[in-house]
């Protein structure tokens, strides 16, 4: 009898808030806050309110939609190693919402997410761990602006439907010896990364490609960045390739949040 591994994983929301209205009003980028925590209930899931409690701000830094506490501890030491994700957060007032989810939960409630910010103009979706951004391009391509995907890939049965419709702005970002999402694919779990890069880009009908190298890390291994252009609907994808064993945020190798961050913005 073959054994069931169970991986908690994650999905990134950055969502876009509206500007205050007040003039000549900046908040101050800080690079280690003291984070202050709240609980309340948000469309039946328990959340975790996460704010600088020195800055006076009426939208969260960060929300953390769950039911295991125990993601409130890991969420925030990743806000903590990774800050600068919540310091854009803090510089222009955006929310950054964190939210457990397993590959095969039904996802659709993500919809429902803006309706709890009205202030909000743009919506992202970042799965680390899972192939959740690749499922919600399929189910829900209009509501976010643009998807990522960390270290994870189309999971075997969501690629059975093959239900991609609309063309999607979208970012990938994998090593090459993952264990857990392999580069070829898993039995019964998942699909090649390749593939599942391809998906998207078959659907944008990208007619067009650049491959960079980015500066390579001492003692890491290389980082490749394919862009794929040229679809008429403007949607493009970029492929982040990570020489290394790394099953997480190869964020050893190149600023991965950054780049993520980044590739957001422009859409």
């Amino acid at each position: 009898m073959k054994k069931l591994i169970s991986i908690l994983t994650f999905a990134l929301l950055f969502v876009v808030a509206c500007q205050k209205s007040e003039p000549n009003t900046e908040v101050e980028p800080q690079v280690e806050p003291s984070l202050t925590y709240s609980q309340e209930s948000i469309g039946g899931h328990e959340a975790i309110i996460v704010k600088p409690s020195s800055v006076k701000s009426i939208s969260p830094v960060v929300v953390m939609l769950t039911d295991d506490l125990e993601l409130k501890t890991r969420a925030a030491e990743q806000i903590n190693i990774n800050f600068k994700a919540a310091e854009h957060c803090l510089i222009g007032n955006y929310i950054l919402c964190v939210i457990k989810a397993e590959a095969n939960d039904d996802i659709t409630f993500l919809s429902e997410i803006k309706n709890l910010y009205p202030r909000a103009s743009r919506l992202y979706l970042l799965s680390y761990c899972n192939g959740l951004a690749y499922t919600a391009a399929m189910v829900m391509p209009d509501v976010f602006n643009a998807y990522a995907c960390v270290s994870g890939a189309i999971e075997v049965e969501a690629y059975k439907t093959n239900s991609f419709g609309k063309p999607v702005s979208f970012m990938h970002v994998h090593a090459t010896d993952n264990s857990v999402y392999k580069w070829n694919g898993v039995e019964n779990k998942s699909v090649s990364v390749p593939l599942s890069v391809g998906a998207i880009v078959a659907v944008n009908d990208c007619i067009t490609y650049k491959t960079s190298e980015l500066l390579a890390r001492e003692g890491k291994g290389r980082v490749t960045c394919t862009h794929y252009t040229g679809s008429q609907s403007g949607r493009d994808v970029k492929f982040y390739t990570v020489e290394g064993a790394s099953n997480g945020w190869c964020d050893g190798e190149f600023e991965v949040y950054n780049q993520v961050w980044n590739f957001f913005k422009a859409h």
